[in-house]
């Protein structure tokens, strides 16, 4: 028989929670704010009965001025490409490559000149020896206000996919400039996305100037509804451990997930694990993604998202499905081959209604993949390769 919270109580305890969080103002990625909060959130996993510990992380957490001086860079190189075009071309390719590695996560070059900071994630494992594991994942950094780069997201949707497009416009033009093409009709095609790139550095270059949010709906009350369903969780999957991780240094493109991920690439098997990331819970419907990261979104793993899709389509939940252009951590899981979702409710303010909505929906996940998929995992040994989601 499976414990269930009444609303009214559950609705206490997120908005309790919600408000511990939220009391370590400026937790910015690398601060020592952030650091207080993850010995906050150690302590609260602790109360809950479950054991956790807190890992250290090297991170490059200013992606604003990292991307500020790729912009930079390559409006340099097209400037001097009309002067000397191989010259231009080169700076404009090396910017191009750092762009596209940085935020897809492959490699940092420019960003390893803009500061190393320390940031922690917070664990907590239970292992029980259940032939399958679902890792509970929030990050617990608020993040910059940064209203110009806001403006720029809303207006792009995906900024980093426009710059790089932008960069590649420049590029084509600088090697047509070195093959010996010249004219001002070049001239006018190159100056568009050189003018694009323009506009992007002081939205980038804010990124760094703003202060630090409260955090309160991205991502505190995310973690709210993580520690609520590993509370009401826990031991009660039958085929699944229940992990749960607090990632630091999100902002900067899930630099304390990718860090995790790392750690425990020898733990997690992409076929006995499932990834339920929550990330933002405001005041909007509650929705999970089916396609997530800059740039190259990759997709949500079918069977998720299939599972997903019924849950809405019972009429229970009036959830729907969306791309997410952001560096998060279900990303940062998939591209590591780890069946991974982000729910989530989009918008401005907290509704403690939607935390009861998301919690809802994520604990209907979590016991549908179980009833689902575990039945197929107790029948297979436990390192051996096992379709805890299927691949469809």
């Amino acid at each position: 028989m499976r414990r269930r919270h009444s609303n009214l109580l559950l609705r206490m305890e997120s908005i309790r929670e919600v408000a511990g969080l939220v009391a370590h103002r400026g937790r910015a990625a690398g601060t020592d704010a952030e650091r207080r909060a993850a010995v906050y959130l150690r302590d609260r996993l602790e109360d809950l009965g479950r054991p956790a510990e807190l890992h250290t992380v090297d991170v490059f957490p200013r992606f604003g001025l990292t991307h500020a001086l790729h912009a930079v860079l390559a409006i340099l190189g097209s400037v001097l490409a009309i002067a000397s075009a191989p010259i231009g071309a080169a700076i404009v390719l090396f910017a191009l490559l750092s762009t596209f590695l940085d935020v897809t996560g492959v490699l940092h070059l420019v960003r390893r000149t803009t500061g190393r900071r320390l940031s922690q994630n917070v664990e907590s494992r239970v292992e029980q020896g259940k032939p399958g594991t679902l890792v509970l994942v929030a990050h617990y950094d608020a993040p910059r206000e940064a209203p110009s780069f806001a403006l720029a997201t809303r207006l792009l949707r995906d900024p980093w996919l426009v710059m790089v497009v932008a960069m590649v416009l420049v590029l084509i033009c600088a090697g047509l400039r070195v093959a010996g093409l010249e004219g001002s009709a070049l001239t006018g095609v190159q100056f568009v996305p050189t003018v694009l790139l323009i506009l992007m550095v002081p939205a980038l270059a804010d990124v760094e100037l703003s202060g630090t949010g409260a955090g309160t709906t991205d991502n505190a009350a995310g973690v709210a509804v993580v520690l609520q369903l590993a509370d009401e969780l826990g031991e009660r999957l039958d085929h699944f451990d229940v992990w749960v991780v607090l990632t630091g240094a999100q902002g900067p493109f899930a630099l304390g997930m990718r860090a995790w991920l790392r750690l425990r690439r020898a733990n997690l098997e992409r076929e006995s694990t499932v990834v339920l990331n929550v990330d933002g819970v405001a005041d909007g419907p509650v929705t999970f993604s089916r396609r997530e990261g800059p740039v190259l979104a990759l997709p949500t793993h079918r069977q998720l998202r299939r599972i997903c899709e019924e849950i809405a389509a019972d009429g229970g939940h009036e959830a729907r499905s969306r791309v997410i252009h952001e560096a998060g951590d279900a990303g940062a899981a998939v591209a590591r081959g780890l069946p991974a979702v982000t729910v989530s409710s989009p918008g401005t303010m907290l509704d403690p209604a939607s935390l009861d909505l998301v919690f809802e929906f994520c604990r209907e996940l979590a016991e549908r993949v179980d009833a689902e998929v575990g039945p197929g995992l107790a029948t297979m040994p436990r390192r051996a390769a096992r379709p805890a989601v299927t691949q469809e």
